[in-house]
């Protein structure tokens, strides 16, 4: 069960600042739909014109899933292209813009 502080992505205005440190969680992986991988959004080094959404889970971490163009002259995408790279037409995408990370 998803916390209040879980978006779908289809709920995400298309003017809304994606920035990175947001999480996605796509569910439905390994054929499974209680499974999920979490992406965190970051800066791709040395390039501004574009965030990746880098996998954090244990044997999948690193691998990335798409990239998502920033806006001219910022640090941010915009939900439109969220939805654009991640919305494939069912409630299996969410977005977590202030996660809390717990390392243990």
């Amino acid at each position: 069960m998803l916390k209040s502080d879980w978006i779908p992505v289809r709920g995400i205005s298309d003017d809304t600042q994606i920035w990175s440190g947001a999480i996605v969680r796509v569910y439905g992986v390994n054929n499974c739909e209680e499974d999920f991988y979490d992406y965190i959004v970051s800066f791709i080094y040395d390039n501004t014109d574009y965030l990746q959404l880098t996998c954090l889970a244990q044997g999948e971490g690193g691998n990335i899933i798409c990239v998502l163009q920033t806006e001219p002259n910022s640090n941010y995408s915009l939900g439109r292209e969220l939805k654009r790279m991640m919305d494939d037409g069912t409630d299996s995408v969410f977005v977590n813009f202030a996660p809390e990370c717990i390392v243990k």
